[in-house]
């Protein structure tokens, strides 16, 4: 059986792990759960799960929680502290943003397979991850359907044998929206997304299509691709999530119902897999279509692009501006056409460095979150962390 501590657990990854726990009690045993300020949930959460001991990032949160016995911590630091004493055999990383990179590094580090949904983290520390990963000798399994989809039709095949590796994207709940008419779009029509259901920040950022920039700088580390090899492709049924093309001009797609329990069920089975009754039969899905990417509609898209080119600390400034970004468009201090020129001018302004060290990494975050505090305009003011 395996033992697992889940951060983010109150989040729509965490519960949607906690789901998949549920329908295996046999497989599964939760040890840590962790949370920024969802006291209720995290409290309903450890009453299912009775050997959980529990961490809070929010001060608030920490303070009502605070003599609770099995109360591990209310600080960022206390998730690697989680990690490292719960005698854990998985941590899958639910968390959203930055937070989630040093607990991820830290799980590695001691030898941990970590199972992550965490897009910020890999896009920001790959490199650091992956080396870690490959010394310990431990599995950096991905939760994102996309990338889950490549490492099965990866399976079993040589890398001078794949031509192309194609992700597909939703394009969002504003897709059919003209692009020119986006400076009043309300955050509720952002976040009504077609086919998926998942967290704000997610949502959003799969209306800009800065999820597939994130995506495709997790593809290059997760699987030591060339962004040259790695393609998107606007695919609006969700049902295809990503597609390997051969030398040989033969393609393998990997297909499923657009619910994140079925990625997410393989990640904490890797290398194994668990019967389920997840899924639709191939009959039930709708007439599959495929489309290039829009870059009139989509600029998030090819900023990203220019950042995971760029390399270095580029992708940490990206992934800090676009967090920023999206907080303040979810608080109503940003409109929605102004998330590219805000994280574009952080690229611009911010020159990218090597990146040998997590202290390379925390520091570019810090910079990219300083200078928009700086620099935005008075509506957009507000924490930059």
């Amino acid at each position: 059986m395996k033992r697992i501590v889940v951060l983010g657990s109150t989040g729509s990854i965490g519960r949607n792990v906690l789901d998949i726990v549920r329908r295996h009690p046999d497989q599964f045993r939760v040890v840590g759960l962790a949370a920024h300020r969802n006291v209720d949930l995290l409290r309903a959460q450890c009453a299912d799960h009775p050997e959980a001991r529990f961490v809070v990032t929010d001060p608030v949160a920490a303070a009502e929680l605070a003599k609770e016995p099995r109360f591990a911590g209310g600080s960022e630091a206390a998730l690697i502290d989680l990690v490292r004493t719960s005698d854990a055999h998985l941590v899958v990383n639910a968390l959203v943003g930055f937070v989630g990179l040093a607990p991820t590094l830290a799980a590695l580090e001691a030898g941990i397979p970590v199972a992550t949904a965490n897009k910020e983290s890999i896009v920001a520390g790959g490199e650091l991850l992956l080396r870690a990963a490959r010394k310990a000798g431990v599995a950096l399994v991905p939760i994102d359907s996309e990338h889950v989809a490549i490492a099965q039709c990866l399976a079993g095949a040589a890398r001078a044998d794949v031509e192309r590796v194609i992700l597909t994207a939703s394009g969002g709940a504003l897709r059919d929206r003209d692009p020119d008419a986006t400076a009043d779009v309300a955050v509720g029509d952002v976040l009504a997304h077609p086919t998926w259901r998942m967290g704000a920040k997610i949502t959003v950022d799969s209306a800009t299509l800065v999820n597939k920039g994130l995506e495709i700088i997790e593809a290059h580390w997760l699987f030591d691709l060339p962004y040259d090899m790695i393609d998107v492709v606007i695919h609006p049924q969700s049902i295809v999530h990503s597609i390997v093309r051969f030398v040989d001009g033969s393609m393998i797609a990997q297909m499923a119902t657009p619910d994140m329990r079925i990625p997410i069920l393989y990640a904490l089975a890797y290398p194994h897999r668990l019967k389920s009754d997840l899924g639709a039969d191939v009959l039930e899905f709708p007439a599959l279509s495929f489309a290039p990417v829009d870059q009139r509609r989509y600029p998030c898209f090819a900023l990203a692009l220019a950042a995971a080119r760029a390399g270095g600390t580029a992708p940490a400034v990206l992934s800090a501006a676009n967090e920023v970004a999206v907080q303040a468009f979810l608080e109503g201090r940003l409109p929605y056409a102004a998330i590219p020129e805000l994280i574009g001018s952080a690229l611009d302004a911010l020159t990218a460095r090597p990146v040998t060290s997590l202290d390379d990494v925390v520091a570019a975050d810090h910079d990219a979150r300083r200078w928009i505090r700086e620099h935005r305009t008075p509506a957009t003011r507000g924490d930059g962390r």
